[in-house]
């Protein structure tokens, strides 16, 4: 009697357990996070557009903090969960000797214990777990806007570096037409052979030079095709320009902007975070309730009987007091580290602002009036070197200004387009709506030698 009532009683429990494990294992499975878009392949030419596409669909860190969102999402589901109930076998009164022999006189209990969690314990454990879960989106927009950035800057590099392979392509088409000048006039006995000499080596250091920006062009080739994940380049060129100078917005209105970007939200979600956890550790002051209920079958009768029992922990000793003050300390100290955040992120973002206007001041000069100044002394200097009324050093120092001016320019743009790009990430947002790379005239133009 005593064994069956037990083999029943297990019987019954254990297809209980086995049916709530079949309708878990066949729900639907949240915990995959979405899948990264496939690689696009974009041919001989890549856009700005394509090259951010392709680093945000194929980045590693951008797929980490996806599953970081995801594991968000599977606390939130365990923090809101009930806890299991107890199930307590429990045979006395048997193996004994005389009457009490074997299981004659046994009295056999099975109890289920429930624990209730009072207080609010998991409401304020769920809050806890949904701010993480809003902290890891916060991550995930951050290392979205940090890749997208990142892969703007090196598309800048690639357009700067090939801009500066064509200027010394230029530059050596330039030195060779020069050197074949020279060599008429000396031919014609008009100059020194010296001067076919000088205009020679010219040659050979603007084709080092030119080898030297093919070199550079491939380093930054693979450091953006680095940016979604590839070992080497897929790409022949980097379509677009770098972008001019354009009207800022004001400071202030770029500091209002701060409050939108995930750096900022995510302060505030630390703050709230700590205070579900001041709530939460509040509400272990309260003890959890925990009922039992059971039958118990006497064996010698063959009678049963119900048991019943309330278990509640007496708080005198352990009140939660010392991690209740804790957590109130640390509420304390998210709200000064937040504000000593802002006010970095402020800093950080005034000396980005000043640092993109001192550059775009130091592109329009350059591009207004120091570059168009050298090219008009070069012009008249060569001309004035065939007319045989200047020397063949005044045509080389006119030569190297104008292309010392050039290069100037294009490392101005390239840091211009590069303090853009840093700026636009510390707001979030792009300056403004319609800038692009490509809607900026390109002023060095020509083909790659």
């Amino acid at each position: 009697m005593h064994t069956s009532f037990l083999t029943r009683l297990t019987v019954v429990l254990l297809i209980i357990a086995a049916s709530a494990m079949a309708a878990e294992s066949s729900g639907p499975d949240d915990s995959q996070p979405p899948r990264a878009p496939a690689d696009e392949k974009t041919g001989g030419h890549i856009t700005l557009e394509q090259a951010v596409s392709r680093a945000l669909g194929n980045s590693p860190s951008l797929a980490a903090r996806t599953n970081a969102v995801s594991a968000a999402e599977a606390r939130v589901t365990q923090a809101g969960l009930l806890p299991n109930p107890d199930l307590e076998l429990e045979s006395e009164n048997f193996g004994g000797s005389g009457e009490l022999d074997g299981f004659t006189a046994a009295e056999s209990t099975a109890v289920i214990s429930q624990p209730f969690l009072l207080g609010g314990k998991r409401r304020h454990r769920r809050a806890v777990a949904e701010s993480d879960r809003a902290l890891a989106g916060r991550e995930f927009e951050g290392t979205r806007l940090d890749v997208s950035a990142g892969t703007t800057s090196a598309f800048y590099h690639v357009l700067a570096a090939q801009q500066r392979k064509a200027l010394a392509s230029e530059l050596l088409d330039l030195a060779e037409r020069f050197a074949d000048t020279v060599q008429k006039r000396v031919d014609a006995g008009k100059v020194s052979p010296v001067e076919a000499t000088r205009a020679g080596i010219e040659v050979s250091q603007a084709r080092v030079g030119l080898s030297r920006a093919a070199r550079e062009l491939e380093a930054t080739r693979a450091l953006l095709a680095a940016s979604w994940g590839s070992s080497a380049a897929d790409f022949d060129r980097a379509v677009g320009a770098l972008p001019m100078p354009t009207d800022l917005p004001a400071l202030d209105q770029l500091q209002k902007t701060l409050t939108s970007t995930p750096e900022v939200r995510s302060l505030d979600d630390l703050i709230e975070r700590q205070q579900h956890i001041v709530d939460l550790e509040k509400s272990f002051r309260i003890p959890d309730l925990t009922l039992s209920v059971g039958p118990r079958r006497f064996e010698e009768t063959g009678e049963s009987a119900w048991v019943a029992g309330i278990s509640l922990p007496i708080p005198i000793f352990d009140r939660n007091q010392g991690s209740r003050k804790a957590a109130e300390f640390d509420l304390q100290r998210a709200r000064r580290d937040a504000e000593a955040a802002r006010i970095g992120l402020e800093s950080e973002l005034a000396s980005a602002f000043e640092r993109l206007q001192a550059l775009a001041l130091e592109v329009n000069a350059m591009n207004a009036e120091i570059v168009p100044a050298t090219e008009e002394a070069f012009n008249k200097t060569e001309t004035g070197y065939r007319e045989g009324k200047l020397a063949f050093l005044d045509v080389l120092d006119a030569q190297r200004a104008l292309f010392e001016a050039r290069m100037l320019l294009l490392d101005s743009r390239e840091e211009y387009a590069i303090a853009r790009a840093k700026l636009e990430r510390l707001i979030g947002q792009p300056l403004s709506p319609t800038d692009s790379a490509t809607s900026h005239t390109d002023t060095f133009q020509g083909e790659e030698r």
